[in-house]
């Protein structure tokens, strides 16, 4: 089972090797590539420049908005799903993608589709979904205070790690220090834009794109002291081990 996680912003222009290693990671040119636009404002927008890029890239690309819980659940969109060699959640508000599809028919079947061997890809907000654990907001500001993260459950199709976006373009190492200190079983992957991470069932990661990837791994964090804390007191902690990736780097999670 292959994951791929993009921390937004990919090439859609030019070289586009993000995204041409997304359909390289599936079947290449005889991929079949739904696209799933949920998390967006702009569905007709951001599907249509997706159908163009995939098209433009030589293969089929099929877009769909699901608005609704009940949209979720038609048997006609979880029979596509079903062909799907790629299924690609676009950038947005991975809180939509967390209540409109989480505990859906529709997610079953993304779930059941990447267990037959379809890659399952996301960039921005779709690769925040992901996690177990996941980030929907918190102000870069105040990303050190204990309650000021905002967290709930993604789509868990990688349990064991949580990924931020975006991730140098917006200071948000802190934010994920917060969160690993928090729970520091996790591994936080922070993605920089047009950049990404291959994630295969035997847990090695791969990095892809033009920026880098910051892991966080809270394991061999050696005191914390939030829960000692109240909510909006700053959070200490020491022993964070911090590693830094760029394309072509692999690394074996746990």
């Amino acid at each position: 089972m292959t994951l791929i996680a993009i921390g937004g912003n990919e090439e859609k222009t030019g070289d586009m090797d993000v995204l041409k290693r997304v359909l390289a990671e599936a079947k290449g040119a005889a991929s079949r590539v739904h696209v799933i636009t949920t998390a967006t404002g702009y569905p007709e927008e951001v599907g249509q420049t997706y159908r163009e890029v995939f098209n433009a890239l030589g293969v089929d690309c099929e877009v769909t908005h699901v608005a609704t819980r009940a949209e979720a659940a038609y048997p006609g969109l979880l029979n596509k799903i079903g062909t799907a060699d790629v299924v690609f959640f676009t950038g947005g508000d991975q809180l939509k993608l967390a209540t409109i599809l989480g505990g859906t028919p529709f997610l079953d079947a993304v779930r059941e589709r990447h267990e037959g061997g379809a890659v399952v890809a996301g960039t921005s907000a779709g690769a925040a979904i992901m996690s177990q654990l996941m980030i929907y907001g918190g102000d870069p500001e105040k990303a050190m205070q204990k309650g000021e993260v905002s967290l709930t459950a993604g789509f868990g199709l990688a349990p064991d790690v949580v990924f931020d976006t975006h991730f140098m373009n917006r200071g948000r190492l802190a934010r994920l220090f917060n969160v690993i200190a928090t729970a520091p079983d996790k591994t936080g992957i922070g993605l920089d834009e047009n950049t990404g991470v291959i994630l295969r069932a035997d847990g090695e990661l791969e990095v892809i794109g033009s920026g880098a990837v910051t892991l966080v791994d809270g394991r061999s964090l050696t005191r914390c002291n939030v829960a000692q804390i109240e909510r909006g007191e700053k959070i200490e902690a020491d022993g964070f081990r911090i590693t830094t990736l760029k394309a072509g780097d692999l690394y074996k999670l746990r």
